[in-house]
């Protein structure tokens, strides 16, 4: 599972492969991408990078472009499912956050019946 900042680092990767397997990124980009929420060094960026590539979402190889450090970074079939498990994260929790909501509410009500039941008898 994905921590924020390396979910924040997906989103982005996700974004700039749509129709495509494999792209080209400089460590800078990526960085610049998930400003000013996260400010992170090139170690922590190269970190969370491998953790991701870990969890089999992406591969990810080092070139050199000019001099600069710049990832390959392909796509797994985990990857290319990642929107459609975010989503059904998201639907997850809200339906847990409904029943606990409907939940609270039937505790009330039924709290609020007894108060009156008592008081009458």
């Amino acid at each position: 599972m994905l921590n924020r900042v390396e979910s924040k680092i997906m989103d982005y990767l996700f974004s700039k492969c749509r129709g495509k397997k494999t792209i080209l990124m400089t460590p800078k980009e990526i960085l610049s991408s998930i400003l000013p929420k996260y400010e992170l060094t090139a170690k922590q960026l190269e970190a969370a990078m491998k953790n991701i590539a870990l969890d089999g979402y992406i591969e990810m190889q080092h070139s050199d472009k000019k001099g600069n450090l710049v990832y390959v970074v392909t796509l797994k079939q985990k990857g290319e499912a990642y929107q459609r498990e975010k989503d059904e994260r998201r639907a997850k929790k809200m339906r847990s956050i409904g029943w606990k909501l409907m939940l609270t509410v039937l505790g009330v009500a039924v709290a609020w019946i007894l108060q009156h039941l008592i008081r009458n008898v």
